[in-house]
C-alpha cells in the first residue's frame, strides 16, 4: 500500500501532458488525468444536453473522448494536453448532440452508412465499443469496492457538487462525507493497482 501511495503522490505530481505520455500503457497514469477531467466532462455535457440527448449519455460520450484525447496526444506537437482533451471532448458531444436532433434513435439505428459521416478517421464503431466496454467494466469493478453511502457521495462529487451541497442531498455531516471520500479514493486506488 506504501507503494501504491508514493506512486500516486508522484504522478499526481506530473503535469498533464506528462500524465497523457504515461497514460498511454499505464492505467493508474491514465486514471488520475481522468479524474483531473472529470469535472470539465460534467459541465461540457450539462452545456451540449437537449431534449433528444440525455446530460448522462452526453457524459459518457465526454469520458470516451477523454480516454481516446489520451490515447491521440501527441507531446511532440506543442499542444497542451487540456487544450486538446477539450477539443476532443467538444467535437465529440457537438456531433452526437446535433445528430440525435435529426434523428432520436440515432445511437440504436446508426448504420455503417451514417457511421462514415459521424465518425472521424481514429473513431471507429470498434473503439466506441472498446471504450464503452472499458468504462462499463470499470465503472462495475468500482461499484463492487465501494459501499452504498461511498457510492452516493462519490458520484455526488464527481458531478460537481461541493462536500457541503453532498451532505444536505445525502442528510449526512460534512465529516462524514469527508471521510466516505477518503475511503472511495483509497478502494479505487487500490483496484487500480491490482489492475495494472
Amino acid at each position: 500500500m506504501l507503494d501504491l501511495d508514493f506512486n500516486l503522490n508522484e504522478l499526481n505530481s506530473k503535469t498533464d501532458e506528462e500524465l497523457a505520455v504515461l497514460g498511454k500503457t499505464d492505467k493508474t497514469a491514465a486514471a488520475v488525468l481522468v479524474s483531473r477531467f472529470s469535472k470539465l466532462v460534467f459541465i461540457k455535457s450539462e452545456i451540449y444536453a437537449n431534449s433528444e440527448t440525455d446530460s448522462d449519455d452526453l457524459h459518457q460520450e465526454g469520458m470516451i473522448s477523454l480516454l481516446k484525447a489520451i490515447e491521440a496526444f501527441d507531446i511532440r506537437k506543442g499542444v497542451k494536453f487540456s487544450t486538446f482533451a477539450e477539443v476532443c471532448i467538444t467535437n465529440r458531444m457537438r456531433t452526437v448532440s446535433k445528430k440525435s436532433v435529426r434523428d432520436l434513435s440515432f445511437a440504436e439505428r446508426i448504420d455503417s452508412d451514417e457511421a462514415a459521416d459521424v465518425l472521424s478517421v481514429e473513431e471507429t464503431p470498434e473503439s466506441i465499443y472498446f471504450y464503452k466496454e472499458f468504462f462499463s467494466e470499470l465503472w462495475k469493478d468500482i461499484c463492487s469496492v465501494l459501499s452504498l453511502t461511498e457510492l452516493n457521495v462519490l458520484t455526488l462529487c464527481v458531478q460537481g457538487l461541493s462536500y457541503k451541497d453532498t451532505a444536505e442531498k445525502l442528510g449526512m455531516t460534512e465529516k462524514s462525507v469527508d471521510n466516505a471520500m477518503q475511503r472511495a479514493r483509497k478502494k479505487i486506488r487500490a483496484l487500480m493497482h491490482d489492475t495494472n
